[in-house]
């Protein structure tokens, strides 16, 4: 880090990060924790702001050094801040990057371009992992900031994310920061990790699945059977109703035809009636007529009756005995006489009481007992409808669970050769354990030059969790200002193994901030020697790159450094120092940082 400006209410304020170890120091609530969130802020973390960066602050501004490329990374607060805009020395704009990727972007994010100038994109976040799609396949700058930055709140709670090791992303980064691990590796876990989130998915489903049977009474291969016989069944009702169903039809065709001769015969004789100049009667019976006597009948117009011709004579009724007269819109009589037209009614007669005669012989044909059947016949199939769509469940069950067993052991397989590979990976990182035991040694080398009081000599590193052990005791178990300076402790014994360019090459980016190094410390005399041990400490740990102009170490306290540590060794001098105070605030007009006092008021 080379500076950081903080715009505030009366203009900007330029703070100076340019050297290997920097300390930053001045009363609570001068703005020293906000000025370590600025710089993450600038590095697209995510902030929970104190008051006075949210009332009044507009704009971060870091200048940063990444091997022999500077950059300005400027960061707008709010909903401005979603993109992070990058620009070289001159201050030319060379890129606008969103801090979150979505789906609606799907480009370059801040984490992309920050990982791919550190070297670290296709160690940690390759193209090939990211085509997993597993939830935790991908690793961002997101995951690497915390070993960056020992934030004041976490330095007594947890080592580099989570304390304990359950955390698989933590432990899959730490391998490949460290040459524990390799790309290749990386993949097949984050396969392996797929594998077995997908196994543990079907076993739920299958568990589901298997409490759906114990609960119907019932079982995968009795469900198969039962909806085979009640598909049989249902294929046998719809046969047979198909069968009744065309006899119905062929005698419901044959009656329509029936009716429509009936219809049209009538239709005849009717209009022979008017062709003879008789009225029409209203009944569909035909007429009896004889031709010896010349008369036929007709109907009463009031009744409208037939009335035999015995009983009258030509134009009277017997009945009401007034005359009969043709209706005026009646056609006139035919003019071929009136035995010609007594043909013609009686040929119309004979049609129409031969066609009444077959459709009343065809009504005494009529299926009732197959109109009887079918009713009863389709009242079986709903309810065999009904049984099939109850038993769909069953057999859908049962497919499922067919297919999710065989998944299940697809699954086991493909992570059982998944372990295999992985072991033969980790067994060609031959120097796998040596890593492991520089590690250990820079961590004991540290503890022990911290001297806790309690300290016995005994420090290992957990080869599983990559966590360390104090005497035998994990980090959950330490306490108090000790438990702060031995998460401290494992940050700058991290940094020295990386600083050491002639051993094993790592990849964790030579760059620590501390806040409140000295947290939870006592102010006894024995407590002072003890935190000037810990400055010491954190001071020459630049030393293994400070010749490089490739590290920095930040460290944030209330006090001042000390000028020298207890064996009369100069502190102060090669360190640079800022000072925070109410009088000379990190933003510019507001004199409590943190309070968010009002500078106007």
């Amino acid at each position: 880090m080379l500076s950081l400006e903080i715009h505030g209410p009366q203009g900007a304020r330029l703070i100076d990060l340019d050297a290997p170890f920097v300390a930053v120091h001045g009363p609570t609530n001068s703005g020293k924790s906000s000025l370590a969130d600025a710089i993450a802020y600038c590095l697209g973390q995510k902030v929970v702001w104190r008051l006075a960066f949210r009332r009044f602050v507009t704009l971060c501004v870091l200048r940063i050094r990444i091997g022999t490329s500077e950059y300005h990374l400027r960061r707008a607060m709010g909903t401005a801040g979603a993109q992070i805009e990058v620009l070289d020395l001159g201050y030319e704009l060379l890129a606008r990057l969103p801090v979150v990727v979505t789906a609606k972007d799907g480009g370059m994010t801040f984490s992309d371009w920050i990982l791919g100038e550190l070297h670290l994109k296709d160690l940690i976040d390759s193209d090939e992992a990211r085509a997993l799609s597993s939830r935790g396949s991908r690793l961002t700058f997101h995951e690497v900031w915390p070993y960056l930055y020992r934030m004041q709140g976490e330095l007594d709670r947890q080592i580099i994310l989570h304390a304990g090791g359950r955390d698989s992303t933590r432990r899959t980064l730490f391998e490949l920061l460290f040459g524990l691990s390799n790309p290749d590796g990386r993949l097949l876990k984050a396969r392996l990790k797929e594998v077995k989130r997908s196994a543990s998915e079907q076993e739920r489903r299958l568990a589901a699945v298997e409490s759906f049977f114990a609960e119907s009474a019932t079982t995968p291969e009795r469900a198969v059977a039962d909806h085979a016989v009640a598909q049989k069944e249902l294929d046998r009702l719809d046969r047979t109703l198909a069968t009744l169903r065309k006899q119905i039809t062929t005698w419901d065709q044959c009656q329509a035809e029936l009716l429509r001769r009936c219809t049209q015969a009538q239709q005849a004789w009717v209009r022979c009636q008017r062709s003879a100049g008789t009225r029409p009667g209203a009944t569909p019976m035909p007429p009896r007529t004889t031709r010896a006597t010349g008369t036929w009948a007709h109907a009463c117009p009031a009744c409208e009756q037939h009335v035999p011709p015995e009983r009258s004579r030509p134009g009277t009724c017997s009945l009401c005995l007034q005359p009969v007269t043709t209706p005026a819109s009646a056609p006139p009589p035919a003019t071929g006489g009136p035995d010609q037209g007594i043909d013609e009614i009686e040929r119309a007669a004979a049609e129409l009481t031969a066609a009444l005669g077959e459709l009343e012989n065809h009504q005494a044909t009529e299926p009732r007992q197959e109109r009887t059947a079918i009713e009863e016949l389709t009242g079986q199939r709903a309810a065999c409808k009904e049984r099939l769509t109850h038993l769909a469940s069953g057999i859908a069950q049962a497919t499922l669970l067919q297919e999710l067993r065989a998944g299940i052991q697809t699954a086991r397989e493909e992570a059982e050769q998944l372990h295999d590979d992985i072991d033969i990976l980790d067994r060609q990182v031959h120097q796998r354990e040596e890593i492991l035991s520089e590690i250990e040694r820079r961590l004991h080398e540290e503890i022990t030059q911290l001297a806790p009081p309690w300290f016995n000599g005994v420090v290992r590193l957990d080869r599983k969790r990559y966590l360390p052990l104090v005497d035998g005791q994990s980090f959950a178990q330490l306490g108090g200002g000790v438990k702060a300076a031995i998460n401290v402790a494992y940050s700058l014994g991290l940094l020295r193994h990386t600083g050491n360019s002639s051993a094993w090459p790592t990849h964790l980016p030579k760059f620590l901030i501390v806040d409140a190094i000295r947290k939870n410390i006592g102010a006894n005399p024995s407590d002072k020697q003890f935190s000037s041990r810990l400055y010491f400490r954190a001071f020459t740990s630049t030393d293994f790159f400070a010749h490089e102009q490739t590290g920095q170490v930040i460290v944030l306290d209330n006090d001042a450094p000390p000028k020298e540590d207890e064996t009369g060794a100069h502190l102060v001098r090669g360190v640079k120092t800022v000072e925070l105070s109410h009088e000379k605030p990190l933003i510019p007009g507001v004199s409590h940082a943190d309070t968010g006092e009002d500078p106007t008021v």
